[in-house]
């Protein structure tokens, strides 16, 4: 004989095991209790024992569930011939450390039975007081016609017995068997399921037991959405009338079912939805239509009664009043044919219309990443990295937050003009070191060779300390010559040499305007070290007029005499500082009137 008992521990519950093992030491009989886990072995955490010899202690094992309230599963362990034959069993109370006294000890009745104790189980909280109840059976009382008794739990429980349940006739063996048979008629309590296995010749008999009489007034038990559908209706269940069985109403009784609006100050508005008629069953489930869906929140919420009527009278059963509401969890298909194609420096998405009247949007998804969403049949995707290939797939969402699955891909290989220029801003540059103080953003520009010269296209980069370099991505610009003009936050413009650069799509070139002053247009720089040759872009340009000037002088003074630092356009050396050295440089360059060069 074994049986589970729930243990309670701080994050969640663990079934272990009880073993009895009735002819342990000459049929004193013994009880292990195995704690489970994660990782659950043989070696018993908790042995009970017997009082005496010939007791079969641990003829019935079982959990009492917690007959104390005390947050700990119990358990019981019957000995049906202890006390000199009486039979008894035994209620050990559970715990973060469960002894091993029992500590409630129910005794059969005189005369002897040989058999209180043969069967016991938790009967669940019948009486609805908070507490477990325990259940134990007799079965050869009187003949065999046997007894059941139930012992109601409570703070401090005692061994009298508060029920007492007997057997049809003799040689049946009722409370052969016993058990909670849960909540079998949807009434909120549990109920009770006990056995006469030799009743009717040994053909056997089950007697269940309800703990309350069944209500005449119907039971609404639940209202659920129907999953699987775009909303519209719920499940509602419900248990049946108490004269809804044979012979209790002539004709018959029927269920009409109300729904209603939430209440306001005149209270319900009830109109009849559906009619259920009676065939006796203990439950009920009707399909019911809902007029508007509701969203997670519980919008739209429906209130629902049942009225019972006879057919042979006026009589009228109304339920209870439950509440709920319809969800659309159908989602939308996933989209089709989607297109990609690049646009310059864009990705344009298209695709065809979901059928679904009840679309939100599209999500967009470029390399299984969502990023952005579309009311549209298009989408413009212009914020994407260097990479030069990108996979895109869109899904459609309905108003109530459902997801297609993903539409077919559509693939992208970015098709670009690479230009590596190597190039200093000038107040950024340490000679002692050949580097630049620190890296910064610098933007480049191509031009047409021939006025007015307009320019194409444009991209940022970041220029590299260390090896002075950038790398710019064109996707705008076909093949041709093309002037590259080079501006920092705070320099000059600087456009390259007279009669421009070859430019091929799909090819990368190589730019450098630190080696020499012509490789600037009209030698517009300045040389910034002599070993090695460094040229430098003239920096000052604050404002980003074209000049350095008294303008973007007075800036940086007045910046410098208010002591600012951090990232700003009149740090000209890029330590984070304004001062004099910025200053310098400025004033410097505005004294020789630096200014933009261009074709």
């Amino acid at each position: 004989m074994f049986s589970f008992i729930r243990r309670r521990c701080e994050r969640r519950r663990i079934l272990d095991v009880i073993v009895g093992a009735r002819g342990f030491r000459n049929n004193t009989g013994k009880a292990i209790v195995f704690y489970g886990g994660g990782s659950m072995n043989n070696v018993a955490d908790v042995t009970l024992t017997g009082e005496a010899t010939d007791d079969y202690f641990g003829r019935s094992v079982s959990s009492a569930g917690d007959v104390n309230g005390d947050g700990f599963s119990d358990a019981i362990v019957g000995a049906n011939r202890a006390y000199n034959g009486s039979g008894r069993s035994y209620i050990y109370y559970g715990g973060t450390v469960m002894n091993i006294s029992p500590d409630v000890v129910l005794t059969g009745e005189l005369p002897l039975t040989y058999t209180f104790g043969q069967a016991v189980s938790s009967a669940g909280d019948i009486n609805d007081d908070g507490y477990d109840d325990v259940i134990v059976g007799s079965s050869t009382y009187n003949n065999y016609t046997g007894q059941a008794f139930v012992f109601y739990g409570g703070p401090a429980m005692n061994n009298v017995s508060d029920i007492e349940m007997t057997g049809e006739g003799i040689n049946t063996s009722f409370g052969n068997s016993i058990s909670s048979a849960g909540d079998l008629n949807g009434d909120g309590h549990s109920d009770l399921i006990i056995g006469a296995h030799q009743t009717n010749n040994l053909m056997g008999k089950c007697f269940v037991y309800f703990t309350s009489s069944p209500n005449v007034h119907p039971n609404i038990l639940s209202v659920k959405d129907v999953s699987g559908d775009q909303g519209g209706f719920v499940n509602l269940k419900f248990a049946r009338s108490a004269f809804d069985v044979p012979l209790s109403e002539i004709g018959g009784v029927n269920y009409q079912i109300e729904r209603s609006l939430p209440p306001n100050m005149n209270g319900y508005n009830w109109i009849s939805v559906a009619t259920v008629f009676g065939t006796h069953n203990a439950f009920y489930t009707a399909e019911i239509h809902t007029p508007l869906d509701s969203g997670i929140s519980g919008n739209n919420t429906y209130f629902f009664r049942i009225t019972a009527s006879s057919n042979s009278s006026a009589s009228l059963w109304r339920s209870n009043i439950l509440s709920g509401y319809s969800i659309d969890n159908l989602a939308p298909i996933p989209p089709s044919n989607l297109t990609a194609g690049q646009s310059g420096s864009n990705v344009i998405l298209n695709w065809s219309q979901n059928p679904e009247t009840d679309l939100r949007q599209y999500n967009i998804y470029r390399n299984n990443i969502l990023i952005g969403t579309s009311t549209t049949l298009n989408y413009t995707d212009n914020l994407f990295s260097s990479d030069s290939s990108f996979v895109y797939r869109i899904a459609a969402e309905d108003v109530h937050g459902n997801i297609s699955g993903q539409s077919n891909p559509a693939t992208v290989t970015l098709i670009s003009s690479t230009v590596i220029v190597k190039v200093i801003p000038e107040g950024y540059y340490i000679s002692n070191t050949d580097e630049l103080s620190a890296g910064d953003t610098v933007k480049a520009f191509l031009h047409e060779i021939v006025s007015p010269f307009s320019r194409i296209d444009s991209a940022k980069s970041f220029i590299d300390p260390v090896t002075l370099s950038c790398s710019f991505r064109f996707y705008d610009a076909p093949s041709g010559m093309y002037y590259i003009a080079v501006k920092h936050r705070n320099t000059i413009e600087t456009w390259s040499k007279s009669g421009g650069e070859l430019i091929t799509v799909a090819a990368t070139m190589y730019y450098d305007f630190t080696s020499n002053s012509s490789k600037a247009y009209g030698n517009n720089m300045v040389q910034v070290d002599a070993t090695p040759v460094r040229f430098a872009i003239y920096s000052g340009d604050v404002n980003q007029d074209g000049t350095v000037d008294a303008t973007d002088v007075s800036a940086i003074d007045n910046d410098a005499s208010n002591f600012v630092g951090g990232y700003v356009a009149t740090d000209l050396t890029g330590d984070d500082f304004v001062d004099g050295t910025d200053f310098a440089i400025a004033d410097n360059n505005a004294a020789n009137f630096v200014s933009a060069v261009r074709p």
